[in-house]
């Protein structure tokens, strides 16, 4: 008689305060979205998730608690899908390619609904000072994979090399990200949004000029991290 097969495993289920923590941080992101962190308070908050104000107060004793970890996980997933990005086309595949697939992925992930980008943009500004340091940081550390990906490019001449690195990093990191302010799921799609910023930046104003390449670089310009 054939032995009955075992039965696949299942993955364990989230415990209980992971997912009462996860769903008060998820609707978290939507209230400060919708009203500015500056609007809210934890009241609200607790509100929001139908839960009484000593249960909350058991997960997050602050508003900056909450906040702190969104926009470190808002980083950590953009970071994450750029750098999946990269390695699946390899590290001999062209570097235009590679930064191509880094804005792609950048771009969708702030524009998919999926991440906290939203609150992002909109408090980085009236961030306490303590946690806009911290926050610095984790967002420097992310500028890094730009500026390898970006001075690979000048030495390769598929980025102009007449321009300061230490410019053309934050405008590109920039000009995708505040694409959330202006993208319309009504008017247009995530891929056209990813064509647009992909082709002005790589075919436009820091593409590499005509077929000789890019002009001699200025001393200086590109510069170490």
């Amino acid at each position: 008689m054939p032995e009955t097969p075992p039965e696949p495993k299942r993955r364990p289920k989230p415990r209980k305060a992971e997912t009462t923590r996860g769903e008060i941080l998820a609707a978290a992101a939507r209230l400060f979205a919708e009203k500015g962190y500056g609007e809210c308070n934890l009241r609200e908050l607790a509100d929001r998730v139908g839960m009484k104000a000593g249960s909350f107060y058991y997960h997050f004793k602050s508003k900056e608690q909450i906040l702190d970890e969104l926009l470190s996980a808002s980083i950590a997933m953009v970071s994450d899908a750029v750098t999946q990005a990269v390695a699946e086309l390899g590290a001999s595949a062209p570097v235009r390619d590679r930064i191509a697939a880094a804005m792609r992925a950048h771009i969708t992930a702030f524009l998919s609904g999926d991440n906290n980008s939203a609150s992002f943009m909109r408090v980085w500004e009236h961030l306490p000072p303590t946690l806009k340091r911290r926050k610095r940081e984790e967002r420097r550390a992310y500028a890094r994979i730009w500026h390898d990906l970006v001075a690979e490019g000048m030495r390769e001449g598929e980025i102009r090399d007449d321009m300061d690195i230490r410019l053309v990093v934050p405008f590109l990191i920039g000009t995708m990200s505040r694409s959330i302010e202006w993208y319309r799921p009504s008017r247009m799609s995530i891929d056209d949004v990813c064509h647009l910023i992909i082709t002005t930046c790589l075919d436009g104003g820091l593409g590499r000029q005509g077929q000789g390449g890019a002009k001699a670089r200025r001393p200086g310009t590109l510069v170490s991290r």
